[in-house]
């Protein structure tokens, strides 16, 4: 295992939702970062949360509009540049997927695969590591229905993915590590000024909001948006999470969200949770639903999962300070 060098990290999709949380975490642990955005007002997004650390020149911010060609990054990948976040990839939500080939699989090559050529076109041998951002859609098997008791692991992979042949094909100096967050919750870290603006897997939990009845099992992972950027992290950092590949997933149901949200808002928040059945378990949920293993993850990249209730309450707070926003103007 060769030892990572301590330089410039470079973050494509730096102003989305994780990707901002990605860059908070690499300029709070004192590294350089490069960020890659594909328009003005991007960048403005990144300015206006970071403009501290681009006045000291730890963060610096470039526009590359088309991450579908390789030659786009030909002046980005300088000497300074010793691993890539790659954040800016397509991942699917479960319910949108019918075909992995075509739903998962095919967008995730398109838009991973123009940062490897450009990698191992124009990157300079300072460059050791590339950390992609997949999706825990790429190891559900839908064909096999909700799977109750099934737990999925690392090993639930489609056949070898193209950056895996590269590396197999190529051998090149760096190495992929290969990250699958499920469902991503968590309190965003720009300013939200209207409700049409929450992420789209953030929102999720604003279902419980004013709901008739706590939400029916439609999944069963999901992670916080603040650990997954820790994670992030370790695998830049840590040698021995080379070449792997991770699933970043806590176990998650609504009736347990719907219990936490309910024990950790104030009393008007809580008005507005259904109460559902109070005394569901985790064991009756996975009667009905698969469940994940997230043990890889936490031993490897050494990421301890905050609570669920955490993450609820977190994220459903600032909602509620939105909602309340728009409500009174």
């Amino acid at each position: 295992m060769f030892p990572l060098p301590s330089t410039t990290v470079l973050v494509t999709g730096a102003n989305g939702y994780l990707g901002l949380h990605v860059l908070n975490q690499l300029l709070r642990d004192d590294k350089t970062v490069c960020a890659v955005v594909r328009s003005d007002k991007a960048i403005e997004t990144v300015r206006a949360n970071f403009k501290a650390y681009i006045e000291s020149n730890q963060l610096r911010i470039i526009t590359v509009e088309d991450l579908t060609k390789p030659e786009s990054f030909q002046n980005v990948l300088d000497e300074t540049i010793a691993s890539i976040a790659h954040i800016a990839s397509p991942c699917p939500m479960g319910k949108n997927i019918r075909d992995n080939v075509r739903d998962m699989l095919s967008p995730a090559i398109t838009g991973t695969t123009p940062i490897l050529n450009a990698a191992k076109t124009y990157a300079s041998p300072s460059l050791r590591r590339v950390v992609q951002i997949s999706s825990f859609s790429a190891m559900l098997d839908l064909s096999k229905g909700s799977r109750p008791r099934y737990v999925y692991t690392e090993a639930d992979w489609n056949p070898m993915t193209y950056k895996e042949a590269m590396v197999k094909k190529n051998k090149p100096r760096l190495d992929i590590v290969c990250l699958c967050p499920s469902t991503i919750f968590g309190p965003h870290i720009e300013t939200i000024d209207s409700m049409v603006r929450l992420q789209l897997t953030a929102s999720l939990l604003w279902n419980l909001v004013n709901a008739p009845e706590v939400p029916s099992l439609d999944f069963a992972g999901a992670v916080d948006v603040r650990d997954a950027a820790l994670m992030v992290v370790a695998a830049i950092d840590k040698p021995e999470a080379g070449g792997r590949r991770f699933l970043l997933a806590e176990h998650f149901d609504w009736q347990s969200a719907a219990n936490a949200a309910r024990d950790g808002l104030s009393n008007e928040g809580r008005s507005r949770i259904p109460a559902g059945e109070p005394g569901f378990s985790k064991d009756k949920a996975l009667n009905s639903l698969y469940t994940v293993d997230r043990s890889k993850a936490v031993d490897v990249l050494g990421i301890r999962y905050r609570p669920l209730g955490k993450t609820v309450v977190n994220t459903l707070r600032q909602f509620l300070k939105v909602d309340a926003r728009e409500t009174y103007c």
